[in-house]
């Protein structure tokens, strides 16, 4: 009998306009994605790989002498991914700049015209498309699916019979998700086919069991959806108000409740602004300057005679002096940084009773996109900062005209010798590259919000299950 009210279930659908528009409009809107995702992708590689080479050409330059290489400014941008198509992370409004040398780290920059401090559904992607288009037609086909079937005097008929109120219930669930994985894997084919027919070079390196675990991801999303609406339709008389009561909580849950966060979070968590970042900054270096001229580095530290044996300076109380202020400094970056972050995590956490929300940092992680991937990209360039710094004090250790002193401190490293000047060879000198988070990793981050759409399900369930019990079919 389950299967026979399955089978029922998804031919009405199938034969039913809104079926149809629900195709029709879901492929559009991946087709549209993918056209839209395929000349951006384009735009932006051919951005990224420009610069990425002029940053790597500047770097060679300076491996005339070791020295130098320490104190080259590079500039990283965000590498382009291609799985963005399955979530943006609304890059665009991420710190996307990153500039640094062997010692000190700017604050990373936003490449676009927007302050990021959540993501938005502006962006046309798979999560997009599912989070807000796909749910809503979850309504559209449950809205009338118990007090439809009460209307038309077919529920009593079935329940009449042998059929229990929980067998009927779960096939009304399956029929509904079978129906909804139609347009759905439609859609993602048609955007697959789209995407690979362009050429894109990069397809080939994409991490198919990620858009898996995205895709089971959305049916666990849309799950909570069909739960939903079957609850509503069992708590109402008429499909006009089981309609209006789903409408409201689409439009509650979907977008007031997004909106709010993001206000929330500008209202009560501040990062600090241009001015007081600077002023931070110049406190940090002043409490290094008074333990300068109170002697905390040797009475001879600040001496800046061009002869390092010069009895007037103090090469390793110079450096010593130099590398606390370089890291007071990047202490309040570090912090500025966080800060930024934070306010986009105080935002989000309140957004949390939202399913699209959680449904959306899923699809990032594993795309490798938004603001896990920011932080993480941050980490790793300070990573490469100390593996630049390692590699240059070991290249210097067989230089004994060198003090084997590295601080940031560009006149005097080269007037007093303090890393040697001897040239190197450039493919022997570690380059920044940004490495994907594994698959384990990118699940780590997830399962908590993976945990959390199984509970909406649990809990939609349970109130789906007890008000069909007590559904009056009369």
């Amino acid at each position: 009998m389950f299967f026979q009210i399955v089978r029922k279930e998804i031919l009405e659908s199938l034969l039913s306009v809104r079926f149809a528009l629900s195709i029709l409009f879901t492929i559009i809107l991946f087709a549209a994605s993918t056209f839209f995702f395929v000349e951006r992708y384009r735009e932006q590689s051919e951005d990224y790989w420009r610069r990425h080479n002029e940053n790597l050409s500047g770097f060679r330059e300076q491996t005339d002498q070791l020295c130098n290489i320490a104190f080259y400014e590079q500039h990283i941008y965000r590498k382009p991914k291609v799985l963005s198509l399955c979530a943006s992370g609304a890059e665009q409004r991420l710190p996307g700049h990153f500039t640094f040398d062997g010692f000190d780290i700017g604050l990373p920059q936003i490449v676009g015209q927007s302050n990021f401090t959540l993501p938005r559904f502006g962006d046309l992607d798979w999560a997009w498309i599912i989070s807000l288009v796909l749910s809503f037609t979850v309504f559209v086909f449950a809205y009338d699916c118990v007090c439809g079937e009460r209307e038309k005097g077919t529920l009593r008929l079935i329940l009449a019979g042998a059929t229990p109120r929980a067998t009927l219930l779960l096939a009304k669930y399956a029929g509904l998700i079978l129906t909804l994985a139609i347009p759905l894997f439609l859609g993602l084919f048609i955007s697959m086919i789209i995407l690979i027919a362009s050429g894109t070079e990069s397809v080939g390196f994409i991490r198919w069991e990620s858009v898996v675990v995205v895709v089971l991801t959305s049916f666990l999303y849309l799950s909570i959806f069909v739960f939903l609406g079957i609850f509503v339709s069992a708590r109402t008389s008429n499909s006009s108000n089981s309609m209006a009561a789903l409408l409201f909580i689409w439009v509650v849950l979907l977008l007031l409740i997004p909106s709010l966060g993001r206000v929330i979070s500008d209202r009560f968590y501040h990062a600090a602004t241009t001015e007081e970042f600077e002023r931070a900054k110049s406190q940090a270096r002043k409490s290094i300057d008074d333990r300068f001229y109170a002697g905390a580095y040797g009475s001879k530290a600040s001496g800046t005679a061009p002869n390092r044996d010069d009895p007037d300076v103090d090469p390793p109380g110079r450096a010593r002096y130099t590398v606390d202020e370089t890291a007071a400094i990047n202490r309040v970056v570090d912090a500025q940084y966080n800060r930024m972050l934070a306010q986009a995590e105080a935002g989000r956490a309140f957004i949390y009773i939202s399913p699209a929300v959680v449904y959306r940092r899923i699809c990032e992680v594993m795309a490798g996109t938004g603001i896990d991937r920011s932080k993480s990209l941050y980490r790793q360039i300070k990573r490469y900062q100390q593996n630049l710094r390692e590699y240059i004090l070991s290249e210097d250790q067989g230089d004994l005209g060198s003090l084997h002193l590295l601080f940031d401190d560009k006149a005097r490293v080269t007037g007093w010798t303090t890393i040697s000047h001897k040239s190197v060879n450039f493919d022997t000198v570690p380059k920044f590259q940004e490495r994907d988070l594994g698959l384990g990793e990118s699940l780590r981050l997830a399962v908590w919000d993976i945990g959390v759409l199984a509970l909406f399900n649990l809990v939609f369930f349970a109130a789906a299950f007890v008000s069909f019990l007590r559904y009056d079919v009369r």
